[in-house]
């Protein structure tokens, strides 16, 4: 009696074997694979870049609101990492988008201003 239909079929299927005669485009290489977890490291690398200036930012923002020489520093480094978080993701560059630092003041200013 074949069992080729059975419940273990999927077990011992020659095409999910290495070297079967299955689907090739549901699998990676060894090099796709170590390019897309390279990939995704520095996406996650980038993010944390990304989160990290933005938590400074914020915490400049309520701390020191006149400290005009920092926010400026910190706001054009919070909006390189957002590019580079859009480029690596594959986001496209929108020309007429705000940076992200100018919305995260506006934001706060918003905040400060309903506290008071």
């Amino acid at each position: 009696m074949s069992t080729r239909n059975g419940p273990h079929a999927r077990a011992h299927a020659t095409e999910d074997r290495p070297g079967g005669t299955g689907n090739k485009s549901a699998r990676y290489s060894r090099t796709e694979y170590a390019k897309v977890l390279a990939l995704q490291e520095e996406v996650a690398r980038a993010d944390a870049d990304y989160q990290r200036l933005r938590n400074a930012y914020l915490e400049i923002v309520q701390n020191e609101p006149t400290h005009e020489l920092a926010l400026a520093m910190i706001g054009a480094d919070m909006d390189r990492a957002h590019a580079r978080l859009q480029a690596l993701i594959g986001l496209p560059r929108l020309p007429f988008t705000n940076e992200p630092s100018a919305v995260m003041r506006r934001d706060a200013e918003r905040l400060a201003d309903e506290k008071h």
